[in-house]
């Protein structure tokens, strides 16, 4: 798992991703039907360059671009880069209910979230920028909010164990009756502790689902009746790459994760076809090890055995500019790592190869 996060691994997924542009595939393309007139565009800039560096560049560009292999080549490229191009624009549509343009009425300073765990780590770093568009945010948290965020006039807190269906309720009717009816709901809190299926205790199993999986229907059962009737909302739920790859002493997370991942799914598919309200939009967001307080006791360890932990910051960039495309969809960050979420079809030798890789780094910290 460190391999898939490093930055040699970024850098040529960055490449790949400019490889198959229909933009620039299709550029050069072109360029291979009028040779001629890519000689005289690659001489005019030749000219304005320092003279060292004109002529360190290779002279057979243009007769290179103008061979058969090379015209053969870019037509392959771009056949793919539009294939690609295509999937990915499907890939929008069916998480948006096949809408091709973002969902409508949306007024950030007239928007409520509710954001559980908005207290510290990712679920704050949300919450800052969300606020910076005008949102009005109700904090779901069991400790209090740090002192920047209660200097925000945007932000109110409410104490609220999100294991507790009876806790939630309390601090629903509270949001409803002094802020109103949310549009935005973000089930964000999470918590972990590292430990072997054998050593887990009863209470802190019960704990850590309760938080990381149950708190989903308890919230989405307090704001999901309103935003089916308005026909507008936006559910983001935070699982991890550990929907797809389990990690060895860590069951209880991975299996909430994965859980994660599954509720979305069925959410998405509830709302569609039994409540029939396409204009409520659905959200999964899975990062790597992020470096939070939810990662405070092992962060070390992990970076040792070579993983490169996102920040807060990175993961809450995406996901608010997700929400603020308005448009729903599946966020693997860092895009690097996306090829994790197919291993599920991967031959089975080859599934078992990564996660004993995977569970020799855990197991070995």
């Amino acid at each position: 798992m460190a391999l898939l996060l490093s930055s040699t691994v970024g850098a040529i997924a960055s490449v790949g991703r400019i490889a198959v542009s229909p933009f620039f595939s299709g550029s050069l393309l072109l360029a291979t039907c009028f040779p001629d007139t890519t000689r005289n565009a690659v001489a005019s800039i030749t000219t304005r360059l320092p003279v060292n560096l004109a002529a360190s560049l290779p002279a057979n560009i243009p007769p290179l671009l103008a061979s058969r292999t090379a015209s053969l080549a870019l037509c392959g490229l771009f056949a793919q880069a539009i294939v690609v191009w295509l999937n990915r624009s499907l890939n929008t549509m069916a998480s948006n209910g096949w809408r091709v343009g973002p969902g409508k009425d949306w007024h950030w300073p007239n928007e409520i979230a509710v954001v559980t765990g908005g207290s510290s780590g990712i679920g704050k770093a949300v919450v800052e920028r969300l606020t910076a568009l005008g949102v009005r945010i109700a904090v779901f948290d069991v400790q209090g909010l740090p002192k920047d965020l209660q200097e925000n006039p945007r932000v109110r807190f409410y104490q609220c164990d999100v294991a507790s269906s009876e806790s939630i309720a309390v601090a629903a009717d509270a949001v409803r009756r002094e802020l109103g009816h949310p549009s935005i709901l973000i089930n964000n809190a999470g918590i972990a502790r590292p430990g072997s299926i054998l050593k887990t205790e009863e209470t802190l199993l019960r704990k850590l689902l309760g938080v990381n999986l149950m708190s989903m229907w308890f919230t989405v059962q307090q704001f999901l009746p309103d935003m089916i009737e308005r026909n507008k909302g936006h559910v983001v739920t935070m699982a991890s790459l550990a929907s797809f790859v389990a990690l060895a002493t860590a069951a209880d997370y991975s299996a909430t994760k994965a859980g994660a991942l599954s509720f979305h799914e069925s959410l998405t598919a509830e709302i569609k076809h039994i409540y029939k309200a396409p204009g409520i939009l659905t959200t999964v967001v899975h990062p790597h090890f992020v470096r939070t307080p939810l990662t405070a006791d092992f962060s070390d360890r992990l970076e040792k055995s070579g993983v490169q932990l996102l920040s807060s910051d990175q993961v809450a960039d995406d996901v608010v500019s997700q929400i603020e495309s308005r448009r729903g969809g599946q966020l693997i960050i860092p895009r690097s790592v996306a090829l994790v979420s197919g291993i599920r079809g991967w031959p089975t030798w080859l599934q078992e190869l990564l996660r004993d890789a995977i569970a020799r780094g855990s197991v070995n910290r």
